[in-house]
């Protein structure tokens, strides 16, 4: 598609069945170039979280498991959402709809180092800030296999020197199960662990870097290794690399935190640049680390997956309020009251009285049918303006690009942005204090009632009128079923619906090109409509 779909339905990445295919050969192409694994990175705009399957069910997670790519680094969300916008995946049979933790599992299997034992199929996926906004920068440096990174924050100003440890690996963002096997294994060579390792970019000469390795057991940071570290001369990286020779025999330990590093570089003016501190496990084992809540909801919840869970447990929800109260009054002798205590006897007491508003109760339920069965509105749906189509709550359906007079959906499950907050925060409230008004217009009915001695099916409606009057000049009148303070907050609630209504439809007029009354009347107009007429309905009469 040559041109993309307007926001705010543009939400998702959409791989093509195409692109998954180009991208599957050119990574086994480079698996079939040596015997020995080659380390693989991947680089994307949309995170995994916000990345849609294709039309034939495939998704880059796919292709990413099945190559064991090392990491993929994207962008799109960056670090508005948190610094720990990173996660690990690792192959699962089961449907997955939510990760809870950057881990994936919560306890890592047995090492199998035989010859025939199949490899870990994982990879890390790792959010990066943006330059435009958040000026930061990361550096990445492959050693010997291992994939690890610093991110740069200019906006603290700029930076004399940077520093990169490379081995060992960190523990909470950079190991994976694969270091474990080759530890346990002995996959790789000893030299490959029998030194640490830094990159290291000064703009002055360095007099002096060492590595400093704290043991945490105590309590606190306790020093328990300073080495210096040698500069390599016959290095092919773009910076500095540095080693220090370690016993790394010394530093096995079952727990991957214990042990932490850290990287001070002494330029010739004696300047003193400190890395960050990174707990280690020279066995490979991962240190758990947690999102927090706003990190969960962007990167440990697969959004596309859960459109459609989410939407038909709402749907069926709002139905069933709205369904079984009825069913009960016509069908049962059952009843509720607000005078038996209990969420759920209120609710059924909200909703049996929205029942004896008929127009409002079917109005409600012809509703929810026409956001299932009817498109939501019409709109330009591209960029460029050519194009109309109509959404639903599959998505935008346009013209087949094939021109075979067949049509086809586009933005889905990106239409969730829209179709869930809709039946969330405007269709379910908006049940609710109808059902709220009718409700309060009861109690107040009986209130009067008792006031007047009158049973409720008293056909004398003008004696009733005539008290009504009398009450009112009382002095019980301040009471808040007298002075329906109730109702009062009610219709606020009712104003704050309409209003938050009003404001969608006013961003999707603005975004679509569209005419509120020409392109999507049932959309915009039914609820501000039934709240109108169920405030008329529960006026001040008895």
């Amino acid at each position: 598609m040559s041109v993309g779909v307007r926001g705010p339905t543009n939400l998702f990445g959409h791989p093509t069945d195409q692109l998954l295919s180009e991208l599957d050969m050119e990574l086994s192409h480079w698996d079939s170039q040596s015997k020995h694994p080659i380390t693989k990175i991947s680089f994307g705009h949309f995170p995994l979280s916000f990345s849609a399957t294709s039309h034939s069910g495939k998704s880059l997670k796919d292709i990413f498991l099945n190559h064991s790519i090392s990491a993929y680094i994207c962008g799109h969300l960056h670090a508005r959402f948190g610094k720990n916008l990173k996660r690990h995946h690792q192959f699962s049979s089961l449907p997955e709809f939510f990760q809870l933790n950057i881990h994936q599992l919560s306890s890592q299997p047995p090492v199998n180092c035989s010859t025939d034992a199949p490899t870990a199929n994982e990879f890390w996926e790792w959010e990066m800030g943006d330059w435009r906004k958040s000026r930061a920068m990361r550096i990445l440096a492959i050693d010997r296999g291992h994939v690890s990174y610093v991110d740069v924050d200019f906006k603290l100003g700029t930076k004399k020197t940077i520093i990169l440890p490379t081995f060992p690996l960190d523990s909470q963002l950079m190991s994976t199960s694969s270091s474990r096997h080759e530890y346990e294994c002995r996959a790789m060579g000893p030299l490959s662990y029998e030194a640490i390792r830094a990159l290291v970019f000064s703009v002055s000469p360095l007099v002096s870097v060492t590595a400093m390795i704290y043991d945490t057991r105590p309590g606190y940071l306790s020093m328990v290794l300073e080495a210096p570290m040698i500069k390599l001369q016959h290095n092919t990286s773009r910076g500095d690399l540095y080693i220090a020779p370690w016993n790394y025999r010394a530093f096995a330990d079952p727990s991957p935190d214990r042990y932490w590093l850290q990287i001070e570089a002494t330029d010739f003016m004696g300047r003193s640049t400190l890395s960050d501190l990174r707990p280690f496990s020279i066995n490979g084992l991962s240190t758990k680390l947690s999102w927090t809540w706003k990190e969960f909801i962007v990167m440990g919840c697969q959004w596309a997956a859960l459109y459609y869970p989410m939407l038909w447990s709402a749907v069926y929800f709002l139905l069933l309020i709205l369904l079984i109260p009825k069913a009960l009054l016509i069908f049962s002798n059952k009843h509720f009251t607000y005078k038996n205590k209990g969420f759920l006897n209120i609710l059924g007491w909200v909703s049996q009285e929205l029942c004896r508003v008929p127009l409002a109760w079917f109005g409600l339920v012809g509703y929810l049918f026409y956001l299932i069965l009817f498109p939501w509105f019409i709109g330009q749906v591209f960029t460029d303006g050519k194009d109309k189509g109509y959404m639903t709550y599959m998505g935008w359906v346009i013209k087949s690009v094939n021109e075979d007079g067949k049509h086809e959906y586009v933005g889905s499950p990106d239409v969730m942005v829209v179709v869930l907050p809709h039946l969330l925060f405007v269709v379910f409230p908006a049940i609710l204090v109808t059902g709220a008004l009718a409700a309060e217009k009861q109690i107040y009915r009986e209130h009067i009632l008792s006031l007047s001695g009158k049973k409720e099916d008293d056909p004398d409606q003008e004696e009733k009128r005539s008290l009504w009057y009398g009450y009112r000049g009382s002095r019980k009148s301040n009471s808040c079923v007298g002075e329906r303070w109730i109702r009062k907050v009610l219709l606020v609630v009712c104003l704050a619906i309409c209003w938050k209504h009003f404001m969608n439809c006013r961003a999707l007029i603005k975004a679509y090109e569209m005419n509120p009354i020409i392109n999507f009347p049932g959309y915009s107009l039914t609820i501000p409509l039934l709240l109108a007429y169920t405030v008329y309905r529960t006026r001040r009469n008895v």
